[in-house]
């Protein structure tokens, strides 16, 4: 029997779905990762409030014939509303997460915890349809459930307006005529030894697999991970350089200079009042500021405290912070700009200031893409690319935190911390993380 969360992961990989059934000891999921099944799970609970007083199919803790058996009783005895109606056939068995009577007519309701439908959420609804329908059930129609980008939390989250939905019926129509041999397809690779797939762009896309971490161990994968590994490496001598274009650039932005960066969470469902799904809620930032050539940088910090809203308090002392003249150097502006943007609206006594600070800022990108090259860095001029490069005794390698993602995760997860040292572990590491961000950015400029 194949569930439908098996037949898509035979739709990714056939590989993954051998070894969901045979080898699922294998499997490791990111803190990213849980956190999305964690989030997803609350958005599921939360969405049958959306259509309140249905009755539960599930008899157990997950689907199987005594839910099937259960979802049969609840529709003849006429409920309208049902969570994780159960069928099967064509030995696939399929879990709604609601179905609801509109008119008399059964419409089923698939809910995400994303902020809009995704391409692979029409393949999940087309097997959901067909399943379905085969199993003896009309339905009128089938929705993507997902959270509404527009809404604004204050005090306690209101189902009905946190979440909306999408009708896909016209768009699971081209998927619905392969799913029988699909079927037929992914029961057959059960009879067979574990499948050959070599690592490759399906690992990641459209997520990261839960074995990829066995594949890379497979002797088949060891020639490509070799590849990978001794690619030459790139020179690292100057193949471009625009000097009046950097000449104009540090004319323009000369000293005293600040140099600058945040760092943020993003929570599917609101954590705080007056912010939305998926806000990029800014916790944190570094800043060096240096008055002249011959000074030394002088280092501010704010780190919020994992558990209440970092916002206003990281407002009122980057204001302080910003008191002094000068420009504000950042990588890649758009990213800062946005972020003063959100702050200004949901906390417009602090506009005034806030656009004084947003005016001062100037990105230190473009001279990387377009006026300094190097062989490496026309490929990419990513601040994880550009530092190693032209700095190479600045590395991010020697941090317990590397990248954003990182930080993101062991922010949400500060307030959980087991004692106090663990506590302000996390917190030092985060603060390392985000200040050499900003000490590259000022280096860099340095060595123009």
């Amino acid at each position: 029997m194949l569930s439908k969360s098996r037949y898509l992961k035979g739709l990714k990989c056939q590989k993954v779905l051998w070894l969901n059934k045979y080898k699922k000891e294998e499997v490791f999921y990111s803190e990213s990762t849980k956190q999305v099944f964690s989030v997803g799970n609350t958005a599921g609970d939360l969405a049958q409030q959306y259509f309140p007083n249905g009755e539960l199919a599930l008899v157990d803790d997950y689907a199987n014939s005594k839910s099937i058996a259960r979802t049969k009783e609840l529709i003849a005895s006429g409920v309208t509303t049902i969570y994780e109606a159960t069928f099967a056939t064509e030995s696939t068995l399929v879990a709604l997460d609601i179905l609801h009577q509109i008119n008399g007519k059964w419409h089923a309701f698939e809910v995400k915890s994303t902020n809009s439908a995704k391409p692979e959420h029409i393949r999940d609804a087309a097997i959901q349809y067909f399943v379905m329908t085969n199993a003896g059930i009309e339905i009128a129609d089938i929705s993507i459930m997902y959270f509404n980008r527009d809404y604004i939390k204050q005090g306690k989250i209101v189902p009905r307006e946190l979440f909306t939905y999408e009708s896909v019926f016209s768009r699971i129509q081209s998927y619905i005529p392969e799913i029988p041999e699909n079927i037929a397809t992914f029961l057959d690779v059960y009879q067979h030894e574990e499948p050959t797939v070599l690592i490759g762009e399906h690992c990641t896309k459209p997520y990261a697999c839960e074995f990829a971490n066995y594949c890379h161990t497979l002797k088949e994968n060891q020639p490509i991970l070799e590849e990978w590994a001794n690619e030459p490496k790139l020179s690292t001598k100057v193949d471009y350089k625009n000097e009046i274009a950097i000449e104009a650039f540090l004319h323009e932005n000369h000293y005293p200079i600040y140099s600058f960066d945040f760092e943020t969470v993003m929570d599917g469902i609101p954590k705080y009042d007056n912010s939305r799904p998926y806000q990029q809620i800014t916790f944190q930032y570094s800043l060096h500021y240096q008055k002249d050539v011959n000074s030394a940088p002088i280092h501010f910090e704010f780190l919020g405290n994992g558990t209440d809203d970092p916002r206003e308090g990281l407002i009122q002392q980057m204001i302080q912070d910003f008191s002094e003249e000068g420009n504000i150097l950042v990588y890649f502006i758009p990213f800062e700009r946005k972020r003063i943007e959100e702050l200004m609206r949901d906390f417009p006594k602090y506009a005034t200031e806030l656009e004084g600070i947003k005016n001062r800022l100037v990105d230190l990108l473009p001279i990387f893409k377009k006026h300094l090259l190097t062989e490496r860095t026309k490929k990419s001029a990513s601040l994880k690319v550009v530092l190693p490069t032209f700095l190479p005794q600045l590395s991010y390698q020697d941090l317990d935190i590397q990248h954003g993602m990182a930080a993101m995760d062991v922010y949400r997860n500060l307030s959980s911390s087991i004692n106090n040292e663990e506590y302000e572990q996390k917190r030092k590491n985060m603060l390392a993380y985000c200040k050499l961000d900003t000490l590259a950015v000022l280096e860099l400029y340095k060595l123009l």
